[in-house]
């Protein structure tokens, strides 16, 4: 009968590195599987197979463990460092590895993940066999070397991450309006966009409900004139006031007005915080000379992620190696007669789809190209609009390997516009947005290539 695989693991105060010296006569794999805190690592050979398992508690014992590390190296055993690329807990220990001088390589978790079983026959993971897969698979299939991520990229990846909670509370809070709205003032949502327009926060906050807006009609008829600058005619703004007193909904009470202000006070703040966010991304993406330009096919806030989250699309060697990062390329699983539905991956950050998606929505709206070949896909005519945008997102994925490198944006070289009726003298987004990326056209471009309802409104 076959044996069980032994996992056992020795801490590592009690591990003697010179007990597998003699058995690693010229380099070896150390795989770590990194938790929170209780990290375990397997010393094994560079054909795979382990020799020792150790387990360290971090941070407490993470300096023994770099000692160790680091006797390898002056042992002349030269060891190769891999680990998965999932979370934060590994930054540390990874960052502290590098600067020993030891080569850290990251393996895709799907790969440990469908190694499991073929290991051992059970499909069950842990820390020790996930240390053991790890060491395995360098052997198998080295991983990519992992590099330290430039100052830019971290500052790029810091900005964003500050957006994106904000973006998710503004949504959560702009449900808590429409609810709100809908229940006791639904003329408003028909007169004013809440999502796109700004005018009402002053409104709100000062006037919270119908009942108030009602009892104080010049000051609210003043109130929106001053918020919306102008833009709102006193004709609407007069609609806007009318269906106060007149509105079908249902009276609101003390604490119900009260809500109704703190929504428009929060709202308003994180829009604000929205605006020097994507401000600052701007500027940030403009410094660069690649970005900037890939600002004018995708927009700030998409470059940004592109860059923070999977890196400068120089570093890929084809523009389908950038889109399989992406998650974009696309899987069949057929067998026999039986063909199979292709679609995407959805591999890598979730994120970039998510702002690329965006971005593609904005493309086939403004650029007569995208909207003629969008609207000319059997999915759109079927019905199935969100398959043709998945095929837009992987077009503009291509498009932006293509002009990082210098070439110019140009939406017939993505599409074949022979069977599409379009007119020369019809001017494309891409010439329109082809300018360079200057600090003149910097606020204009961030604000029309931002989604709007992430953005929280328009000036209006």
């Amino acid at each position: 009968m076959k044996r069980k695989r032994n996992y056992s693991a020795v801490d590592v105060e009690q591990f003697e590195l010179k007990t597998i010296l003699p058995l690693v006569p010229v380099g070896c794999i150390v795989a770590i599987d990194v938790a929170k805190t209780k990290f375990v690592a397997a010393v094994a050979t560079t054909t795979g197979e382990v020799l020792k398992l150790v387990k360290f508690e971090h941070p407490r014992q993470t300096p023994l463990f770099l000692r160790q590390v680091n006797e390898l190296r002056e042992a002349g055993r030269e060891p190769v460092v891999v680990m998965e690329s999932t979370g934060t807990y590994g930054d540390a220990i990874r960052y502290q590895l590098h600067r020993l001088g030891a080569p850290v390589h990251m393996m895709p978790p799907k790969h440990t993940h469908d190694f499991a079983e073929v290991l051992d026959g059970v499909p069950s993971m842990h820390d020790p066999k996930a240390a053991v897969v790890l060491a395995k698979l360098q052997a198998i299939k080295p991983a990519r070397a992992w590099k330290p991520v430039s100052e830019e990229r971290a500052n790029l990846r810091a900005w964003l991450d500050q957006r994106n909670p904000v973006v998710r509370t503004l949504g959560l809070y702009h449900g808590h309006l429409e609810a709100m709205l809908a229940r006791h003032w639904p003329e408003f949502g028909t007169l004013i966009d809440v999502h796109h327009q700004r005018s009402w926060f002053a409104l709100l906050k000062t006037l919270p409900g119908p009942e108030a807006v009602s009892a104080a009609r010049e000051a609210a008829t003043e109130t929106l004139h001053n918020a919306s600058r102008g833009h709102f005619g006193r004709e609407h703004i007069q609609k806007i006031v009318d269906s106060a007193s007149r509105t079908m909904g249902v009276p609101m009470t003390s604490g119900e007005k009260e809500k109704l202000r703190t929504l428009a006070e929060q709202i308003e703040t994180l829009t604000r915080r929205i605006d020097v966010v994507d401000s600052t991304l701007a500027e940030l993406v403009e410094a660069d000379d690649v970005l900037s330009r890939l600002a004018t096919v995708v927009g700030p806030a998409c470059t940004a992620a592109i860059a923070s989250l999977i890196g400068s699309p120089l570093d890929f060697t084809s523009a389908p190696a950038l889109e399989k990062a992406m998650g974009l390329n696309l899987k069949e699983h057929s067998s026999g007669n039986s063909m199979g539905r292709m679609s995407i991956t959805k591999r890598g950050p979730p994120l970039v789809r998510h702002m690329l998606f965006l971005a593609a929505l904005r493309f086939v709206k403004d650029d007569p190209v995208a909207v003629a070949w969008y609207r000319a896909r059997k999915g759109y005519k079927a019905g199935l609009k969100l398959k043709s945008i998945v095929a837009v997102m992987r077009k503009l994925a291509r498009a932006v390997w293509h002009v990082a490198r210098g070439e110019a944006f140009d939406a017939a070289k993505l599409f074949d516009t022979r069977r599409l009726e379009l007119t020369t003298s019809t001017p494309t987004r891409a010439k329109i947005l082809a300018k360079p990326f200057t600090s003149a056209t910097q606020k204009t471009a961030a604000r029309s290539t931002q989604e709007p309802c992430e953005r929280g409104a328009a000036i209006a």
